[in-house]
């Protein structure tokens, strides 16, 4: 179903990035192309060794970090990527991406991707309703960056089931080919 596909997972400092694991297994049976960024803070819940196992790239953290293979085709990931898929997104990513702010290579790779972004949050239900972090979600929706609901209205910003993020990038990806 995403045969080819490359999407780029990105996982951020909270509890469920150990799930990333998950996420990238069930792509990979749906033979998409996976590639990785993390977030400093995310290598305090999973580390890139992990990561690493499971995909085919070298994973990505520093901006600045020289690279581990040679790109021949001179494009940057940004450029040749299908879909950015946020998941777990921490409140933190969230006003990053709201605001513009790309100090890390994450944040900069969601300002300059021009294709689908799916966001896949995981905030504890205090900060997620605090009005910043409502303001940000509402400011990245009106951006088009689409939100992968959890199906709990009691706590909205967990993180999904792994079926249902899978569900939704290949839904998002069905007509783009």
């Amino acid at each position: 179903m995403l045969n080819g596909k490359r999407i780029v997972v990105c996982v951020t400092g909270c509890s469920p990035a150990v799930q990333s694991l998950n996420v990238i297994s069930e792509l990979k049976k749906h033979h998409a192309d996976v590639y990785v960024i993390m977030t400093e803070n995310a290598t305090n819940f999973v580390t890139p060794l992990m990561l690493q196992r499971s995909v085919d790239h070298p994973i990505q953290i520093h901006s600045f970090d020289l690279p581990k293979t040679w790109d021949n085709s001179h494009k940057s990931l940004s450029q040749k990527t299908d879909l950015l898929l946020i998941a777990p997104a921490s409140a933190n990513i969230l006003g990053k991406a709201a605001n513009g702010i790309s100090d890390d290579l994450l944040s900069t790779k969601i300002m300059s991707m021009r294709g689908p972004k799916v966001i896949a949050t995981h905030i504890n239900d205090m900060m997620y309703n605090s009005p910043s972090v409502l303001r940000n979600v509402q400011t990245l929706k009106n951006d088009g960056f689409i939100f992968i609901e959890n199906g709990n209205p009691q706590h909205p910003s967990y993180f999904p089931a792994i079926d249902r993020i899978v569900n939704a990038v290949i839904e998002i990806l069905k007509d783009t080919d």
